[in-house]
This record gives C-alpha cells, structure tokens and sequence, in this order.
C-alpha cells in the first residue's frame, strides 16, 4: 500500500492506494498553522490508514506534494506561499524518522499533474497543460507524454506570470502575478470588495464575522447572484488572459483546470475561451480542449502516492 498527501494552504487531503490505483481510504482535514500541527496531522493520518487497514499489508511509502519552492532529492521544502513557517524545512526527512517509512516530497502542482495524468483526463493526450486553483495558482505541462519539471523540478509557476507589470504586489515579491487575478483567494478578495456595490447580494446575509470565501462565492453564484456572478467573471477574465498567453507557448491539446475553484468551469470556461479566441494566435489556439479534473478532492493525492511509488522503485 501507498499513501499520498496533498498539503493545500488551507486542507491536507491523503489517500491509501495500491500501485494500480485503487484507493482503499480518503481523508481530507484542516491544514493546521505551525509546522508541529501540519507534521502531527500527516502522522495521525498514516497511522490511521495503517491501522484500519493492516490485513491488506504495509504501507509502503509516503508521498506529499506540498506548494512552494522544493528540492526533492533532500526533501526539503526551502520556502512556501501559503506556509510561511517553512523555511528550508527537512519534511520527508522529520517524518520519516517518526513512521519508520520512506517519504518522498514534490512540488504541490507537479502531484496534481502526475495524478491527472495517472487516473484522470491526460491519459488521452500527448502534450497538454493543467492550471491548479486553490490559494494560489500552480500548474503543470506534460510535453510529448512526459512530464516536464524543470532543472530543479519547480518549473510550471503558471499562478506568477505577471499579466500586469504595474499591477498587484504578490506574495512572491514581483507585480501582477496572474494568482493575485484568479486564485480562489483572488475571487474571495474579489467579493468582498463588491459588497457595498450589492447591498441586495446574499453574501450580506452571510454570520456576522463570517468571512468571505471562494466556496460561499461560488455557492451564491450557482443561485444566480449577481455579485457571485460577476465576481466570477473577472476573475475568468484574467485567468483567460494567463491561459491565453500558456496556448502561445504551448499549443497543448488540453487545459485541465484543477485545484477548489476548478468546481466553477462551467461559468469559467466559457469566458476563458472568448478571451483565448481573442488573444492567442491562429494555429496555436485552434482544437485545444478544456476539461476539470473529475475528483478533485483525491487527484493530487493519488499523483503524490504515484510519485512514492515511482520513487521507491519497486
């Protein structure tokens, strides 16, 4: 058995799988603040499977796509967005010490890939790109059915192409991230800021307190919501300037759309193919097609446990 987790800046979502790709178990748990409370969660989590489900084996390695910047060799992450507390942070190694089983570590959006080309959409072509939405935005390119990482195997930030160079301030320290346009956090800043625009939007009927999220915003939208709509669409705008410009350069076969927002393509997609139909080039833009990943709730999981697997070699 095998298990994959996917740390997210907001949820830690893990599966138990066999090398075929048959989950045995899902868990999907809030992703905790200090590096002890991430680190107890992933080792209640495995634990948990492994005593659950002891009479199917041993698990028999750990794989974990986590964002931000990483040397996978070391397992090491050098530095993450969305966990600011990772700063050159030995993770396979620290729990590999704690479960006694090998842990193998990969960029976030590279396990999302690798699990979509595994069990989802990619199977059917060659060369295609993927966009993971979620607190910021990764991604992914598959180049003639291979899988295409970079010299430190952290290339494919598709979330920090600047789609504005006098634009927002970005986590990462440049300007006009296309992240900071259309992430599920840019959709919820998004909203928020539209709320005295629409005094009649249920999103003013929301707890007191209660903040402003992508789900609520999404959820309002599929009622017709005026602001929920049209804060979709600018977000769907600018996420069609981002894929216009990865059409250019790729001329893929396919964009996948992952990540928690990819739940919102049907309202996506239609605005990102006006704005690709407009911007990128004849011949490069003609026959792509636009899919989201169908399970994203274990898809990146399943590529971290596809990576244990591969890495382990067996």
């Amino acid at each position: 058995m095998y298990v994959g987790i996917d740390i997210g800046g907001t949820n830690i979502k893990a599966v138990l799988t066999n090398r075929e790709g048959e989950i045995y178990s899902a868990k999907s748990t809030g992703t905790g603040k200090t590096i002890k409370e991430i680190d107890d969660t992933i080792v209640d989590i495995i634990s948990e499977f492994m005593s659950a489900f002891s009479d199917r084996g041993t698990v028999q390695a750990v794989g974990i796509g986590a964002a931000g910047s990483i040397d996978g060799n070391k397992g090491i992450i050098i530095t993450s967005p969305n966990i600011q507390a990772w700063k050159n942070y030995p993770l396979a190694r620290n729990l590999e010490r704690r479960l006694g089983i090998r842990v193998f570590l990969e960029n976030d959006a590279t396990v999302a890939v690798m699990g979509e080309w595994w069990q989802g959409h990619g199977r059917k072509f060659r060369n295609w790109i993927m966009l993971t939405l979620g607190t910021g935005i990764g991604g992914g390119a598959v180049i003639d059915n291979k899988l295409y990482t970079g010299q430190s195997g952290s290339s494919m930030e598709f979330g920090h192409i600047s789609i504005d160079y006098r634009g927002k301030k970005c986590k990462c320290g440049s300007i006009g991230c296309l992240e900071q346009y259309a992430s599920a956090s840019a959709l919820a800043r998004n909203a928020q800021s539209l709320l005295r625009k629409y005094p009649a939007s249920a999103l003013n009927l929301r707890p007191k307190g209660e903040p402003v999220t992508s789900k609520l915003v999404y959820e309002a939208a599929m009622k017709k919501d005026e602001l929920a709509v049209h804060a979709i669409e600018e977000i769907s705008f600018y996420l069609g300037v981002g894929i216009a410009n990865l059409v250019n350069i790729f001329n893929p076969e396919a964009v996948i759309l992952g990540g928690g927002l990819s739940k919102a393509h049907r309202m996506i997609f239609p605005i990102v193919k006006k704005v690709v139909a407009e911007r990128a080039l004849p011949g490069l833009k003609d026959n792509v097609k636009y899919l989201a990943v169908k399970t994203q709730d274990k898809i990146p999981a399943l590529g971290a446990a596809k990576v244990a697997i591969d890495s382990l070699g067996l």
